[in-house]
């Protein structure tokens, strides 16, 4: 497999297939087609600029490799970056595809936030000054992230959550030039474990931290149930609004993520036993966000066209409820019903 083709499946994965885009052509003149980057990972006002090289023809000269990395990865793929910044702020708008086959405009105007990431993929024997530079200072776009294809991947794989993603290459900016100009000696695995351990600075032992992390997935990932959100939507008078939910989930920590799954597995506990249970909430001030889930009530009929409209009621009133309550702007709601021996999921925000 390609580079192109990995890290459009792993930002696929981790970020969803519908904020990973890696169709970015787009014709800002009649003729004339042009590339925005070679990936982009796009959710509300933050956007992941990456462009990657891979190592095609590998030699076993130190020296040959070198100058592969200075020509395509310090000078090309740079200058790309800062040609895809150009490009957000020369054109009002820019039409791209995400990984479900769906077209927005991206407007450089809206965008709070660009990661700019460098990902290469170099030979066995590329000079361990390749592999130990981090980052590349352009006068005019600033700082940009150069990492391993290995190290991306593996931060993906330990994070897992856009927001902790997004988080975590903010934290990296930080310290990453602090490292260079105090010659500290880490690598990539000491920064993540300083990070996880909300150090100031990362140190030769940091990444001790990664073998005591317990990756408890089934006590916090919802990414399996919002990354096949869209395969599973039934009835939608507008079947795209669902990206709004997902933004929301994008936005917010795994700390977040957890005690949503904490509350719907309570809910689906409740539904199966045929128990009334309260509404469970829960806000997040950063984001003026409101989190409601719960089972329907026993009493209430589930299914059929009466069932339909009782739950879609519901699930309103009660997501606006929370709202209020939370004094929040914005509410996302969950709502668990049984439909015979199958779960049924409505969702609303």
């Amino acid at each position: 497999m390609i580079l192109e083709d990995h890290i459009a499946h792993i930002n696929s994965l981790a970020f969803w297939k519908e904020f990973t885009f890696s169709k970015n052509k787009f014709m800002p003149q009649p003729g004339r087609e042009l590339e925005l980057a070679d990936n982009l990972v796009w959710f509300g006002e933050r956007a992941f600029v990456l462009q990657l090289k891979q190592r095609e023809d590998a030699t076993t000269d130190a020296a040959a490799e070198l100058s592969w990395f200075r020509k395509k990865v310090l000078d090309k793929a740079t200058s790309q970056i800062r040609d895809t910044i150009r490009f957000l702020a020369e054109n009002e708008q820019i039409c791209i595809t995400n990984e479900r086959g769906h077209a927005f405009n991206i407007k450089g105007a809206e965008l709070t936030g660009i990661t700019k990431i460098v990902v290469f993929l170099g030979a066995s024997d590329l000079p361990d000054e390749c592999w130990q530079k981090r980052f590349h200072l352009s006068r005019t776009v600033g700082f940009i992230h150069i990492i391993a294809a290995h190290d991306y991947l593996g931060i993906l794989e330990k994070l897992r959550v856009p927001e902790d993603i997004y988080r975590y290459f903010v934290y990296r900016e930080e310290v990453t030039q602090k490292i260079y100009e105090t010659k500290t000696c880490v690598d990539e695995p000491d920064i993540m474990g300083a990070f996880l351990n909300e150090e100031l600075m990362p140190t030769n032992k940091s990444r001790d931290v990664l073998q005591k992390f317990i990756q408890d997935f089934n006590e916090f990932d919802l990414s399996s149930l919002l990354g096949n959100l869209h395969d599973h939507i039934n009835r939608s008078d507008r079947p795209h609004d669902y990206y709004r939910i997902m933004l929301e989930f994008a936005r917010v920590p795994r700390s977040v993520w957890r005690e949503v799954k904490t509350r719907l597995m309570l809910s689906l506990k409740a539904l199966q036993k045929g128990e009334f249970v309260r509404p469970f909430r829960l806000t997040f001030p950063a984001t003026d966000c409101a989190f409601m889930i719960a089972p329907l009530a026993p009493q209430i009929q589930a299914t059929g066209p009466e069932g339909e409209k009782a739950r879609i009621a519901g699930l309103r009133n009660l997501t606006d409820a929370a709202m209020y309550d939370g004094k929040a702007s914005k509410g996302v709601g969950i709502l668990v019903s049984k439909d015979a021996a199958y779960i049924q999921i409505d969702w609303h925000s």
